[in-house]
């Protein structure tokens, strides 16, 4: 094996992107050479110095392994697992779902575990956008709000937590995406947005990491097109039969879906600008450090 195949070799499935591969690919490139360039004053042959060189570096897939963890804190092979995993476990939790339904057996937690597998299969594939710890733990706080709208949505948690106030629906109608099934939801729309705007400017400001802090609307799109999908195939094998404690029949989900489609639009709008300011911030930044440097 010559030492651009085992580069190759080291690279294959890294899923690192070409910019890191590339310069990861030439600081090993100039050891190996340089190893091999020992081994032939050596009195080694040009093949066997670079069989020796490479054979001192270690196997690749060990290597490829080593710097993945490195960079995503998983290896990549790990994370691709998960991601299959998860979303054969969304597609199995939701056909399953139906075929229970059919058979007169059905619940809360049967509707919340596709939600609970697109959540571990989108946080898998979001650990390809990490680079440090800081990243991921920003990760980790990204699904918090959501998961307390379906918490409440779906077991009316923390509904009368303030006491004189009867029914607190804060979350339930800012952060879970089955909240737009009927008209009057336009506000919450855009004060849900804005408060994922905030999310993604702390998230910013302790990431310094772009695609992570956009990460909050990109869940935020994700359970509103997961919620059509899951109720949509209810609703369209079982029609005004389906009945949840989160819906309101079929003709009041269709009329939400356009309200879905509007929220998507709104979030989409919002996680351009923020990523194009974001963007120009951190120019501006790099920029400072140079002059300052």
């Amino acid at each position: 094996m010559d030492i651009q195949s085992y580069l190759d070799q080291v690279f294959k499935r890294s899923l690192l992107s070409r910019r890191e591969r590339k310069d990861l690919a030439e600081e090993m490139a100039a050891h190996l050479h340089s190893s091999k360039e020992h081994y032939m004053n050596e009195g080694c042959t040009d093949e066997q110095a670079a069989t020796k060189a490479i054979a001192s570096f270690g196997d690749p897939i060990s290597i490829r392994t080593q710097l993945t963890q490195e960079t995503y804190g998983l290896s990549s092979k790990l994370i691709l697992q998960f991601i299959i995993i998860s979303s054969i476990l969304y597609m199995s939790s939701l056909f399953t779902g139906l075929v229970l339904y059919h058979y007169d057996v059905h619940n809360k937690w049967i509707e919340l575990f596709p939600v609970a597998f697109i959540t571990l299969c989108a946080m898998s594939s979001a650990l390809l956008l990490t680079r440090k710890n800081t990243d991921r733990w920003c990760l980790i706080s990204v699904p918090i709000l959501f998961g307390l709208g379906y918490l409440q949505a779906y077991l009316g948690l923390f509904k009368n937590m303030f006491g004189g106030i009867d029914s607190f629906t804060l979350f339930e109608n800012l952060f879970f995406s089955g909240a737009y099934d009927f008209s009057g939801r336009n506000s919450f729309m855009l004060i849900g947005g804005l408060i994922l705007a905030v999310q993604t400017l702390i998230l910013f400001v302790i990431s310094k990491n772009i695609y992570i802090s956009l990460m909050p609307f990109a869940f935020s799109i994700l359970y509103t097109v997961s919620h059509m999908v899951i109720f949509g195939s209810y609703y369209l094998f079982f029609g005004d039969h389906f009945n949840s404690s989160v819906t309101n029949g079929y003709n009041v989900f269709a009329t939400g879906n356009i309200q879905r489609l509007s929220d998507i639009g709104v979030k989409l709008g919002m996680c351009l600008v923020l990523f194009l300011t974001l963007s120009s911030v951190k120019k501006l930044i790099f920029k400072s450090k140079l002059q300052a440097g």
